[in-house]
């Protein structure tokens, strides 16, 4: 399955890169993550507790950043396992700053075994959208955080912020205060 598309952030290069090479930061903003720690430098092992359709459950893996050059580009490598199935992937991470916004331009390609990857390509490509831009909601919400300001996140409170961006990018609503 290949991913890729882009994503206007409301902030400065430097602060995505900063959120975006966080483990915390990561593991409050990937849905489904419920652990993220550092094994050696760049290399993390996480647990993600992950459904799609009928097919549910806990996979455990290693996430690796790889040519890296700070702060606008890195190569994610992912590796994880679960009872339902496997994923490994590759993909990179480019951004590129625009007046006081950045563009974070996303591209790889994953591949699935197992009961997992009998799920309807089209139900695949429906969940990763519908999880990339629950990420997005989350980091855009983390980003735009007064600094020392805890931010609520979680399943549905991250799926209703990307659905009012969403809203916002189709139909121009403007943003309340």
């Amino acid at each position: 399955m290949k991913l890729a598309g882009t994503q206007t952030l409301p902030a400065p290069r430097q602060a995505v890169w900063r959120l975006l090479t966080d483990p915390v930061c990561l593991a409050t903003c990937l849905p489904g993550c419920e652990k993220l720690e550092p094994t050696a430098a760049h290399t993390y092992r996480g647990e993600l507790q992950l459904g799609v359709a009928a097919i549910k459950g806990r996979y455990s893996g290693t996430v690796k950043l790889e040519d890296i050059q700070a702060p606008h580009h890195y190569k994610l490598v992912l590796d994880g396992k679960g009872r339902q199935g496997f994923i490994r992937g590759a993909g990179t991470i480019d951004l590129t700053e625009q007046a006081d916004h950045t563009v974070l331009r996303y591209s790889g390609d994953v591949q699935l075994g197992g009961p997992l990857a009998s799920v309807g390509q089209r139900m695949l490509d429906g969940v990763a959208k519908m999880m990339l831009g629950q990420f997005f909601s989350a980091l855009e919400a983390e980003l735009s955080a007064m600094p020392g300001q805890a931010v609520r996140q979680g399943g549905l409170l991250n799926l209703w912020r990307a659905l009012a961006r969403w809203l916002r990018s189709r139909f121009g609503f403007k943003r309340q205060s």
